[in-house]
């Protein structure tokens, strides 16, 4: 990374990974989670507040959050504000030490992406990434 690649935060935790957000950010100035000093969304922000700043600032976003792909506001956000995801799939049964491990471990196969223009959605797991289908919209609205 240059030095303005260092100073550009590119990658979004959400607060239902604080503990992989915080530690990610130890040590990768280019991460970000709510309340994090450089991060303008406060602890406790709903996913309405969040997601059109992580959109809009062309954040990649890290959650174990699958629901947000299927409730009508967050799809609406996600593909209005082009929201690139890497959803953190059979993490929820993860320690948070195996899920940093994972995270880690991928790293470098998912960080290209963050060029990538979004909209767009990735699953990662222990295998690695694979393709997630976006979020769509009922047809009266799409």
């Amino acid at each position: 990374m240059d030095d303005g690649a260092v100073l550009r935060p590119r990658f979004f935790v959400d607060e239902n990974t604080l503990p992989l957000g915080k530690a990610l950010a130890a040590v990768r100035p280019d991460v970000l989670h709510p309340g994090h000093r450089r991060c303008p969304i406060s602890l406790g922000a709903q996913d309405t507040e969040w997601l059109p700043y992580v959109g809009d600032s062309d954040l990649v976003l890290l959650t174990r959050d699958m629901k947000i792909r299927h409730r009508l506001a967050e799809k609406r956000l996600f593909l209005a504000h082009a929201v690139k995801g890497i959803f953190l799939t059979k993490a929820g049964s993860m320690t948070r030490w195996d899920m940093l491990c994972m995270v880690v471990q991928h790293w470098e196969k998912f960080e290209p992406l963050a060029d990538l223009p979004g909209p767009w959605v990735r699953s990662l797991t222990r295998a690695g990434i694979g393709e997630l289908k976006l979020p769509t919209l009922p047809a009266a609205e799409g």
